[in-house]
């Protein structure tokens, strides 16, 4: 199986693979950046010798803790003609993307993806963000890679939690979509929570979340128009993350942005009740909502208002008048965000 993705820098492909070509690891012209447990999982003596073994944390995606990324790979003997290889997940995928987009003014690069939350979402669309102290993502651009591998192997390496944390990123995509992927998500996952070995069933739902995406960002690439909506649930989900120092990984703190995003919008009177109880019934075999009830309400709208996709003092949040049914919200009044922020963390005891 495999997609084509188009984008300004031309089409790049994504693949399904059953096995990694040995032969083309141990290729001379090939520079890795690497996430540690994957290497000692999989590929350890299966690559040349021009790797950098990186930690995948928050701290390794920090502006300055790139530069001694950059250092190494020069050092190692990178040219303009050399392509530039991830190996890991998120993490890796940004730190991997921005550095090729800005050593030698640009190098070619490709990725495999490790992750659930990776090979189903962040693998496409080209978009390369790092930290700059607090700000999370708040630097890149959009360079995306020549080719794409998904080897649903690696995801025998995951824990419960990044699974899981897969699972709530997948999730906003079938809920975007529409009705009929909202049901196709939900039998895969009562599928795959009955048989969590089963990863025929992970690579249906990441191919299907793909296909998704690339109408969106073949659209809209540079995120201005409708590319926005995939952001439901990040505003908030961001937040989490920041907020409980990625104790809640980016997957589940967008599962409970998406909560927040329903609560708000079942409060502004856009969403019925009954489908904001009946998309939390889903999404509550993933999260437990009351993993953030300790979260303090003003360290919240602080760290919601830091959102890149707000201007002026507006908060530009996207909401939904229900399944395959979002908009963006713009809430100029604080006090609107404030009370409704603690409502929710009340509900959520």
């Amino acid at each position: 199986m495999s997609i084509t993705i188009k984008s300004h820098l031309g089409q790049y492909s994504v693949k399904l693979i059953k096995n990694i070509n040995q032969k083309n690891l141990k290729n001379d012209n090939n520079f890795y950046i690497i996430d540690n447990v994957v290497y000692k999982l999989f590929l350890k003596n299966k690559l040349n010798k021009k790797f950098v073994i990186i930690n995948s944390s928050e701290k390794n995606k920090d502006y300055f803790e790139i530069g001694k990324i950059i250092k190494k790979i020069i050092l190692l003997g990178i040219k303009r003609n050399s392509n530039l290889i991830g190996i890991g997940g998120g993490i890796v995928q940004d730190i991997t993307g921005f550095i090729a987009s800005i050593i030698f003014r640009g190098v070619t690069w490709s990725f495999y993806p490790t992750t659930l939350l990776s090979q189903g979402d962040s693998c496409i669309g080209g978009k390369t963000s790092v930290n700059f102290g607090i700000a999370k993502n708040q630097l890149g651009n959009f360079y995306p890679p020549k080719e794409v591998y998904l080897y649903s192997a690696f995801l025998k390496g995951l824990r419960k939690k990044d699974v899981m944390s897969g699972l709530g990123e997948l999730a906003h995509y079938y809920l975007i979509s529409g009705k009929v992927d909202w049901k196709l998500f939900n039998y895969y996952l009562n599928k795959f929570l009955n048989n969590p070995t089963n990863l025929e069933v992970l690579e249906k739902l990441t191919f299907r979340s793909l296909k998704i995406k690339k109408k969106f960002i073949e659209k809209d690439e540079f995120d201005r128009g409708i590319r926005l909506i995939l952001n439901y649930g990040h505003s908030f989900g961001h937040a989490i993350e920041k907020l409980t120092h990625h104790r809640i990984p980016h997957g589940l703190a967008v599962a409970h942005g998406m909560n927040i995003a329903n609560f708000f919008s079942y409060k502004l009177k856009l969403m019925k009740h009954i489908e904001f109880k009946q998309i939390e019934k889903t999404l509550t075999k993933i999260i437990n909502i009351k993993q953030i009830n300790n979260i303090k309400y003003d360290k919240f709208v602080k760290i919601l208002k830091q959102d890149k996709k707000n201007l002026k003092n507006n908060f530009k949040l996207i909401l939904s008048k229900g399944v395959g049914k979002m908009l963006v919200k713009n809430i100029n009044d604080e006090k609107i965000v404030i009370k409704l922020i603690k409502e929710y963390l009340a509900y959520a005891k």
